[in-house]
């Protein structure tokens, strides 16, 4: 073909694609423009680099087909469902609240240039204290240096009792515990602290149940991290993209080893990617079950449902399921859905090697309640194990 025929035809073919839309980006209010020295600059576009690397991997993973799904990941939606005695999932892309996450993030990957102008490292970020686990992971990467975060080692100090010590516990090893991970089946790049030092590192990491009494045993409490890297509190803070409410939350989740996060349910949907490999198949246990499940007793009330759990005699272990970043490792929680997670001991397992990470995200981060509700004991207080029985309060939610 000669030179003015592959130009014809180029020509062609460019006249009939039709011009990209070029979406319209509104960041959320409390994003304010940033002066940054030449180096400092250096240092977020760092920072941002990982960032996008994280989502872009996120979106590959729920769009890339697995199990019986043809056009996305399958994802456990129950892990026992009560009528049939079996786990229950569903192709993630057919609910509609997954469809915009995945269609906003497209649109921050192609327009990664006007997206960054919602992007804050949190340097001064005042809503509420962030940290750093520990000056081993500040070593990591020159941003969390600059940054210079407090230290969450030197939080866990301050706290008596057995939340401090498993506080210290996990975050003197962070990075032992967050590079037990293994992204290979699902994820091109890794996406764990050992692929993204920086966004690890410099990331605001949240102590999120240290101070709250009725979260569990007290090494739960001091055991539990999370941290949120797109949303209405995390660096990249987008309101709205095209008009449309921008409802992704992105982040990750450390767990202690033997710790139970007791049942909780909350209003917005949430996913989970599993990146811990255990060490013996049931070391890692979850479970998600439909707040109306027929497994549990339910008494209605004017704003809502009392839900009467009831674990003991080892039914809880049915309802529980193994989880591993290459089968059990993408579960969706419908809205009030009733979840808990439970890394147990054994498995002759030290901690420099012990915890559960996940990638963890909600889709409807800026519609109706968001707070996270922890079930009770029927006599009052914490919950400690799954076996124990537990009541659920929960709230109507507006359509």
């Amino acid at each position: 073909m000669s030179r003015n025929a592959i130009g014809a035809l180029l020509a062609c073919c460019a006249m009939s694609v039709p011009n990209v839309h070029a979406a319209d980006f509104v960041c959320q209010p409390d994003v304010r423009p940033a002066h940054y020295t030449r180096q400092e600059q250096r240092l977020v576009d760092r920072f941002w680099r990982e960032t996008l690397t994280y989502l872009e991997q996120y979106l590959q993973a729920l769009e890339t087909p697995t199990g019986r799904c043809l056009d996305s990941a399958e994802a456990t939606i129950q892990t026992f469902d009560a009528v049939t005695g079996t786990r229950q999932a569903r192709c993630i892309m057919r609910y509609r609240d997954i469809e915009l996450l995945a269609k906003h993030l497209r649109a921050i990957i192609a327009e990664p240039d006007k997206a960054k102008a919602c992007f804050d490292p949190q340097k001064d970020y005042d809503a509420f204290q962030l940290y750093t686990p520990s000056r081993a992971v500040q070593r990591l990467s020159p941003v969390s240096r600059w940054l210079d975060r407090p230290l969450l080692t030197d939080y866990y100090r301050r706290l008596d009792g057995e939340i401090g010590e498993a506080g210290l516990e996990l975050n003197e090893h962070f990075v032992a515990v967050t590079a037990r991970t293994d992204t290979r089946v699902h994820f091109s790049r890794d996406v764990s602290i050992k692929g993204l030092p920086t966004l690890w590192s410099s990331v605001g990491w949240i102590p999120f149940y240290a101070e709250n009494p009725d979260a569990g045993s007290d090494r739960f409490r001091g055991g539990y991290l999370y941290a949120e890297v797109m949303g209405p509190w995390g660096n990249l803070r987008i309101k709205a993209i095209d008009g449309e409410t921008v409802g992704a939350e992105i982040g990750m989740t450390v767990q202690l080893f033997d710790t139970s996060y007791p049942y909780h349910y909350h209003h917005p949907q949430e996913i989970y990617m599993t990146l811990t490999r255990p060490q013996c198949i049931d070391q890692n246990q979850y479970m998600v079950m439909h707040w109306d499940s027929e497994a549990f007793d339910h008494q209605r009330r004017d704003d809502g449902w009392t839900v009467a759990i009831d674990g003991s005699g080892g039914r809880w272990r049915n309802w529980f399921a193994n989880q591993d970043p290459e089968h059990e490792w993408l579960t969706y929680f419908e809205r009030n859905a009733i979840h808990a997670f439970h890394a147990r001991e054994g498995c002759n397992q030290t901690i420099e090697n012990s915890g559960l990470v996940k990638v963890w995200a909600r889709s409807t981060a800026q519609d109706n309640e968001q707070s996270t509700r922890l079930c009770q004991s029927p006599q009052g207080g914490s919950l400690m194990h799954p076996g124990e029985a537990a009541v659920c309060e929960l709230r109507d939610w507006a359509p």
